[in-house]
């Protein structure tokens, strides 16, 4: 009886390493690909601002001053309990971004009034967005944040009356677009199902 040859060993061997490389190739996308989640919570809150803004008779500050910091506290509890998390300095400056984020659009909510007001906030997320962008390495995300930029630079230049819904329409509208690409991009299999 021969011993099995050395051919034989090397194929098992080169099916496991093939094994360990689709699991580590299924974690770094997972790993790579956490902007989902903020994306798709700052499309519900965006468009859940529509039909307030209507019962409320057009101001929509209260409803800020709560989904502001209910959005935060839903997406901290998201990446502190992901099972794959950060690098540590990625993760701090991600944090860091969301907390002034946070603080700078309740500033905003607290402190202005007017016409800078209506613009403010939807920069924040422009630039918040940008770094996360930048962090992730992500080219939806960072789609997201340019958009959400030059839409409220021209809304604001325009002068449109309908300012608050078009800037809810192109917010909201790209936040579930850039969602729906990393949420493909992060499982490429469930994406052609």
């Amino acid at each position: 009886m021969n011993p099995p040859s050395h051919s034989e060993c090397d194929a098992a061997q080169a099916q496991d390493l093939i094994t360990d490389i689709d699991q580590w190739s299924r974690q770094g996308r997972r790993l790579s690909s956490p902007a989902w989640f903020p994306l798709l919570v700052v499309s519900v809150a965006v468009f859940a601002a529509l039909p307030v803004a209507l019962l409320l008779g057009g101001n929509a500050t209260g409803y800020w001053a709560v989904v502001t910091p209910l959005s935060a506290v839903v997406t901290g509890w998201y990446f502190a309990t992901r099972r794959v998390q950060l690098p540590m300095m990625r993760g701090t400056i991600v944090f860091a971004t969301g907390v002034v984020m946070l603080l700078v659009v309740a500033g905003f909510l607290l402190w202005f009034a007017g016409d800078s007001a209506d613009f403010l906030p939807w920069l924040v997320i422009a630039c918040g967005f940008g770094i996360f962008a930048l962090v992730w390495r992500s080219a939806p995300t960072a789609f997201f944040a340019a958009s959400t930029a030059v839409a409220t630079v021209v809304v604001a230049l325009g002068g449109w009356g309908n300012a608050g819904m078009i800037m809810t329409l192109v917010v909201g509208t790209g936040a579930v677009v850039a969602a729906m690409v990393e949420l493909a991009q992060a499982d490429p299999g469930r994406a052609h199902a």
